[in-house]
């Protein structure tokens, strides 16, 4: 019985050490360096702040086009994968960037987005 509890102890805290550094390794693959924000907030001030605002909110523009507010729980909800897909591919109003854009800038995009509040 004793060494069940044991057993059970240790399986316990390899299964929550697994998802822990499971978990922390994929969150810190979305975080940049500080280098790497400073050019994605200026590539989205020079490219997206147009239509969305330089705070994510919308510009005047952009809000007679009817952009999403970034910010919105509705943006901040989509994955990166969907992100990066409207992005690259466009949507309603949105022309595409997958021309313009390399896929790194896309995704520097893409993690600047999450830091809008």
């Amino acid at each position: 019985m004793k060494r069940a509890c044991v057993g059970m102890t240790v399986g316990t805290f390899v299964v929550a050490a697994t998802f822990w550094f499971g978990f922390s390794a994929q969150g810190a693959s979305w975080q940049e360096e500080p280098a790497a924000a400073s050019a994605s907030k200026a590539l989205f001030n020079s490219r997206c702040a147009l239509c969305h605002g330089p705070d994510g909110h919308g510009s005047d523009m952009g809000k007679t086009l009817k952009v999403k507010d970034l910010s919105s729980k509705e943006v901040q909800s989509l994955s990166n994968d969907d992100l990066i897909q409207v992005i690259s591919a466009g949507k309603n109003n949105m022309p595409p960037f997958k021309d313009s854009l390399k896929k790194e800038e896309i995704s520097g995009l893409v993690r600047y987005l999450r830091t809008l509040k």
